[in-house]
């Protein structure tokens, strides 16, 4: 994976290839074939906790019931994504429906123990965590950036023209297999 100095900044290449090197192990989810938003959420806020207290142990970002890492809410992740200039939607609740957080957390507090953010000062690490969360807040955007197929259902039609309206759409933008996939396993 290629980062661009201009959308990410580069004063510190080693967390930033830490971080990109964790973002490419998370598992994807389907259909959206990416990972689960919940935990990008997620590190989001940790990434903001850490500018005031760099605490690296998972324990110490855990909700109570140490199912859910806590903080994760849908508006405070809407405000780390504004400061970062993303106002779209990203997700309502945050990563509270996702219990699989804390391990893909840990797995990045990991790569941050490992980045060197540790022996810089408190300003320093400050500007390199914000430069992951542009990181991170990039990934965002593609997500919200993938084109969608648009379908309009007209009644008139018969299910022979709305299904090959549908897969020429997607034959256009290269997801024909993935549709007619779905479209087989709908029956």
């Amino acid at each position: 994976m290629l980062i661009e100095k201009e959308t990410v900044g580069m004063t510190d290449p080693r967390a930033l290839a830490e971080l990109a090197s964790w973002y490419n192990s998370l598992p994807t989810h389907k259909p959206a074939n990416w990972p689960a938003r919940g935990t990008i959420a997620a590190a989001l806020v940790v990434l903001e906790r850490l500018k005031s207290d760099f605490d690296l142990s998972l324990e110490s970002h855990r909700a109570p019931g140490k199912s859910q890492i806590k903080g994760v809410s849908g508006a405070a992740v809407a405000r780390i994504l504004a400061t970062q200039g993303e106002t779209r939607a990203f997700l309502r609740e945050g990563g509270r429906t996702n219990r699989g957080g804390p391990g893909g957390i840990e797995q990045m507090l990991h790569a941050l123990e490992r980045s060197g953010l540790r022996d810089m000062s408190q300003e320093e690490r400050s500007t390199v965590l914000n430069q992951l969360q542009a990181f991170l807040t990039e990934k965002v955007r593609e997500f919200h950036n993938r084109q969608r197929l648009k379908f309009v259902y007209d009644p008139s039609a018969t299910t022979w023209h709305a299904i090959h309206s549908i897969l020429s759409q997607a034959e256009e933008s290269g997801k024909a297999g993935p549709v007619a996939q779905h479209l087989v396993l709908l029956r």
